[in-house]
């Protein structure tokens, strides 16, 4: 994965700083890591069966998605909504058939470890380049309440993804209570703009200029709510 992006960089003649953060495509990840499943050898359960009833799709595939979850969260015609082995709220725990070869039983799953994913290419590219890289892993997600899909990051290595401002006054001297901003997930959505989500060849993105507190960093699993928290679950 890492020779592939540093190829395409030093192709490109693009110029790596200190402190750039890369954004890489979960999808060219999970393919680099041979992430495919052929479901076609799958025995789907009482409970895949019951479900692919009610959503209305293949109960092979359905499996596929429990196999990679916790827990079912939420369901309609169309629609499976689980939570993640690695704790965030999905649909379809993040497998689908896009951007890969339209073989009808073949299908791609997450990186088994993002953030981990993330932390080898991190060093793979800090030491070629000889600077600080920090990585973002970005997928897409939909959300409660409003349509459309945004980017958000799976896993990450040498960034502050989360940044807490609880305590802190605003302009008018008023404490914030509440306040914590995702970072990482703010960058995600801002590099999925450009990496598009159709046919426009654009995997891997550059962030520069943008800076975080070096010493407040964290991974990928700080940006996710605990349940006796999520006022949803």
């Amino acid at each position: 994965m890492s020779v592939e992006i540093i190829k395409a960089i030093e192709s490109e003649a693009l110029h790596i700083d200190d402190g750039d953060v890369i954004a890489v495509a979960q999808k060219i990840v999970s393919k680099s890591e041979n992430r495919y499943l052929d479901i076609s050898g799958l025995s789907p359960s009482d409970e895949a069966k019951t479900l692919a009833t009610k959503i209305d799709k293949d109960p092979r595939f359905i499996q596929a998605i429990l196999n990679e979850s916790k827990k079912v969260v939420r369901y309609r015609m169309g629609v499976l909504i689980v939570e993640h082995k690695l704790g965030f709220i999905h649909a379809n725990a993040g497998i689908d058939r896009s951007n890969i070869d339209q073989k009808p039983d073949i299908v791609l799953l997450l990186p088994e470890n993002p953030d981990d994913s993330a932390k080898k290419i991190s060093h793979s590219l800090s030491e070629h380049f000889q600077k600080n890289i920090s990585v973002i892993i970005t997928d897409t997600m939909g959300r409660p309440f409003r349509n459309g899909i945004v980017g958000f990051t799976i896993g990450s290595h040498n960034i502050e993804c989360l940044l807490d401002e609880r305590g802190k006054n605003d302009l008018f001297g008023n404490e914030l209570k509440v306040t914590q901003i995702g970072i990482a997930d703010e960058l995600a959505a801002a590099a999925s703009l450009l990496m598009g989500q159709a046919a426009q060849k654009k995997p891997v993105v550059i962030i520069k200029d943008y800076k975080f507190n070096q010493n407040n960093l964290s991974d990928s699993q700080s940006l996710i709510r605990s349940e006796d928290e999520d006022l949803f679950r």
